[in-house]
């Protein structure tokens, strides 16, 4: 099979586009013709520079407008299709894509579309070409590949064939049932690409929220695995219109679109990537020193976590399975992160079922192997993440890390006020979001929910799900454009891809909260309550428990949720949550934290201009 992505669906120069999809390992590109204009040389030199860069030429894109016109709007747009036919012999380009027409005086009329077609077809043989046929969700009338199938079906050419755009496909309410009655052998190219299902405009959906596969929720996946089965193994190519993902840099889209291709793979058959799954969060490491560390462990004492063990700079502070590391050193990676984000969390660690299965996964999606990287005190192989976050994987507790010898007991024994991690957060630049969530989906397998946007007092913040298969492992991704957010004022503290809160999981959140002084938790809107009994049938006693001890309160279709949050520390904050068979993370009351944090933040600036 060829892999190959769209120039369109990079950022830069089209040598730019050309290296970077030859240097992720593309088979080859395809062309837009928009991109030939910049390029520094005329249209013949492009074949040997991408032949330098090692990379092919699939095709040129696209020849629009072309079929079922009359009169002289006919004559035109065969006299334009030659131009085009020329060009792609220039490029060495051995397919020219033609999309459906989509003029409002286009015939509907299957038999004309497809005469048309075939005397194109006619007109590229003879210069060495192909030709692809591909619907567009906007076209006129060929908007399925069910219509597109039937015009090229009635075509008795050998170098005509079917083109199979997934966004365009699944907009279109189609699924991978349509295939059935396709003849593999008469499809050309299958472009491949994400969005999410939110319903919107054919025509803003398809040309401006398309994502890598992965990225968003459509079934691409399943479209991939049924045209394998059915013996397809022609080229498939990555076609992405989104300004955000252009916005990357060109190397970055080019890996983001090689790792898609590894999802569709891994998607299809485990066997080219065998599963292994996150089993739980081990530990969350903090780096701090000085100041920053005595108001951090403060805070941790006042939430009832003790110290149970001491390696040098790093101590261990437990509550039930909750573990937190706090890390003092001065030198190595922890201090590295303390320099450019001061008090903040320097990397996760994380319990897998199979370390060897994840090392593998690891080369295949990231392109590097940690099984014999290992970072003090606890020797565990180190994976850098999104923004250069930091992941240590273990088979087990942080008892079980190699290191975890170099740890001395203190003699204090942990409470159980506490049970264990229960989510994290991390907080992403807008041009890393997407990025990120591939990463995290592809390298640790994990389920993605619809992207959901949560109101900050000054703008939006863009937040998405993830849990791995159990639900043990919950994290949430957040961005946002607004400069005046909390995510956007942390992130500005913070660096590029910073965790800014982590969830406790407790049984009983009232007999916590009444634990903990009122200064240590963030001070809830008093009409927060007011407005809570218009959205739940609560009784008065229970809202009154909750407005003295400042929790919140949500529910779902599966049971009720109680959260609390701690006062923030350099923007990072705790969550201690109560589950009663509730599965989501709370994001409606997030917006009233966000508010809450703002008037926290505005307060102490008061301060500072005193």
């Amino acid at each position: 099979m060829v892999r190959a992505i769209s120039s369109i669906s990079f950022s830069g120069q089209l040598e730019d586009k050309i290296e970077a999809a030859a240097a992720a390992g593309f088979d080859a590109i395809e062309i837009f013709r928009e991109d030939i204009i910049g390029f520094d040389g005329p249209p013949e030199d492009i074949p040997a520079f991408a032949q330098r860069a090692g990379i092919g030429i699939l095709s040129l894109q696209s020849l629009r407008d072309f079929e079922a016109l009359s009169g002289e709007a006919r004559a035109a747009a065969f006299r334009r299709a030659e131009r085009f036919l020329d060009l792609a012999g220039r490029l060495g380009a051995p397919m020219l894509i033609v999309c459906a027409n989509t003029r409002p005086d286009t015939l509907d009329d299957p038999a004309r579309a497809a005469a048309d077609l075939a005397e194109l077809a006619g007109l590229a043989r003879a210069r060495g070409l192909r030709l692809g046929y591909e619907a567009l969700a906007i076209s006129a009338h060929v908007n399925t590949v069910g219509a597109a199938w039937e015009v090229v079906r009635r075509v008795d050419a050998d170098n005509l064939g079917l083109v199979i755009g997934a966004v365009h496909l699944f907009a279109m309410d189609a699924g991978a049932e349509v295939l059935a009655g396709i003849a593999p052998e008469r499809i050309a190219l299958v472009h491949l690409a994400d969005a999410p299902t939110t319903r919107i405009d054919r025509a803003l959906l398809t040309q401006s929220f398309r994502l890598f596969p992965g990225q968003g929720t459509l079934p691409v996946a399943a479209l991939y695995a049924r045209l394998r089965t059915l013996g397809y193994d022609g080229p498939m190519s990555i076609e992405i219109f989104n300004d955000q993902i252009r916005a990357l840099p060109p190397g970055q889209i080019a890996s983001d679109g090689m790792r898609a291709f590894h999802f569709l793979d891994d998607a299809r058959q485990n066997v080219l990537s065998p599963r292994s799954d996150l089993v739980a969060t081990a530990f969350v490491e903090f780096t701090a020193q000085g100041e920053d560390a005595a108001e951090l462990v403060g805070l941790l004492q006042a939430m009832g976590f003790v110290c149970t063990h001491k390696a040098g700079a790093a101590a261990l502070w437990r509550q039930g399975d909750a573990c937190i590391v706090v890390n003092g050193d001065d030198q190595r990676l922890t201090h590295s992160i303390y320099l450019l984000q001061g008090l903040s969390v320097s990397g996760l660690g994380l319990v897998v079922d199979d370390l060897d299965t994840l090392d593998r996964r690891i080369g295949l999606f990231h392109g590097e192997r940690v099984a014999d990287r290992s970072e003090p005190p606890y020797g565990l192989p180190v994976l850098r993440g999104p923004g250069g976050s930091v992941f240590y994987l273990a088979s087990g507790g942080i008892e079980t890390a190699p290191g975890f010898s170099a740890f001395v007991p203190t003699g204090q024994v942990a409470g159980r006020g506490l049970l264990r991690i229960d989510h994290c957060a991390q907080a992403l630049q807008p041009n890393l979001f997407l990025s990120g969530l591939l990463f995290y989906r592809a390298i640790f397998d994990m389920r993605s929910a619809e992207i959901r946007d949560v109101l900050d007092p000054h703008g939006t913040v863009h937040s998405r799900t993830m849990e791995n298969d159990s639900g043990a492992v919950r994290f949430s991704l957040n961005a946002s454009f607004g400069a005046g957010t909390t995510t956007q004022r942390f992130l500005g503290k913070s660096g590029f891809a910073p965790w800014h809160h982590v969830a406790f999981l407790t049984d009983d959140i009232f007999a916590f909260a009444e634990r903990m002084a009122p200064g240590d938790l963030l001070q809830v809107p008093a009409n927060y309550y007011e407005d809570l009994v218009l959205r739940f049938d609560i009784g008065a006693d229970l809202v009154d428990r909750m407005r003295a001890l400042g929790i919140l309160y949500d529910r779902d279709s599966e049971g009720e949720y109680f959260q609390i949050y701690t006062r923030s520390l350099n923007g990072f904050f705790f969550e201690i949550v109560e589950r009663r068979g509730y599965v989501g993370m709370g994001a409606p009351n997030a917006p009233v934290r966000m508010l809450a944090q703002l008037r926290e933040i505005e307060a102490e600036d008061a301060l500072h201009l005193m």
